[in-house]
């Protein structure tokens, strides 16, 4: 049986004995290992039933040790950390070989993030490795924003959970490419793109298909409810018989509320037994960009 944890301690001397640890951090919940420990990472793409062609986040507590890990760190990059660091964005960086190429997929580019929340920081601190972490969900369900969330998608499959709270931001990253000439951003998230040109001053080229990171297929999110996009959730009448649940996330006063919900909102109604689960999307703007490319990529395709 998985067991929810408060011990700091003994979470970190699970990461540093080769395991794996549910984490929270300010997104979502993490499934965390040792990133330079190549054994310990397998453990997380076997827990999570994740493919090994899609790659990991490193979580580091700050810069002080990134040359170790990154190379050619461009200007841009600091200019983002500086605005938005620690927080919820990710930096994709020319790597260098003490990555393990799991970590990466094999990329010549290693995703970076500085998490924000207190308790992953600590555990950051105090077991002076960098740590691989995507989220605490088997591979292609919904992410978890809670302890209890993760001991639904993990139980028996990892030892502890390291309580942390509720997640402040509730959806993943955003990821931004910095390994090329101007930047890019491979996933929306918490921080916009307009906020991220607002800093570099560069024009943000298209989304390239190689996966550079996590968040880029075009399945994921999904509850096993069947998830179907209206157009107004006030319209409903075609699904007139229909057992179905609705996602109403314009009921939150702003969309950061909205996002924080997504995915908790979406998992209790998966709890529920429905036919289907309808959603309409939100303002496509800002943090609703994120909020509705979720909704799209967790959408049953054939509805």
């Amino acid at each position: 049986m998985t067991e929810i944890i408060t011990d700091i301690d003994l979470a970190a001397e699970e990461i540093l004995n080769g395991n794996i640890v549910g984490l929270p951090t300010e997104t979502v919940y993490g499934l965390g290992a040792n990133a330079l420990n190549q054994d310990a990472v397998i453990k997380i793409f076997e827990a999570k039933e994740r493919p090994r062609f899609n790659p990991l986040i490193v979580h580091l507590f700050d810069t002080e040790e990134l040359d170790k890990y990154a190379d050619e760190i461009p200007q841009n990059f600091f200019k983002l950390y500086e605005k938005f660091s620690p927080g919820p964005i990710t930096y994709v960086l020319k790597k260098k070989k003490i990555i393990p190429d799991i970590v990466t997929a094999g990329n010549e580019t290693v995703a970076v993030r500085f998490p924000s929340h207190n308790i992953f920081r600590e555990l950051l601190k105090k077991v002076n490795v960098p740590i691989a972490a995507p989220s605490a969900n088997r591979f292609g369900r919904i992410s978890p924003t809670s302890a209890e969330d993760v001991k639904k998608e993990m139980d028996g499959r990892i030892k502890y959970i390291l309580e942390g709270g509720f997640s402040d931001v509730g959806i993943e990253s955003t990821v931004v490419d910095l390994s090329g000439e101007t930047p890019a951003v491979l996933r929306h998230g918490f921080v916009s793109e307009e906020e991220i040109q607002s800093v570099t001053g560069e024009t943000i080229k298209p989304e390239s298909g190689k996966i550079h990171s996590p968040g880029m297929l075009l399945n994921h999110y999904a509850p096993t409810t069947p998830l179907v996009i209206v157009e107004h959730i006030n319209e409903l009448e075609k699904f007139e018989g229909k057992n179905y649940g609705i996602l109403d996330l314009n009921k939150y006063h702003d969309l950061k509320e909205a996002a924080k919900h997504l995915f908790f909102d979406l998992r209790r109604l998966d709890e529920k037994g429905f036919e289907l689960i309808l959603a309409a999307k939100v303002k496509d703007e800002g943090i609703g960009i994120a909020i509705n490319d979720r909704l799209e990529k967790a959408r049953h395709k054939n509805i």
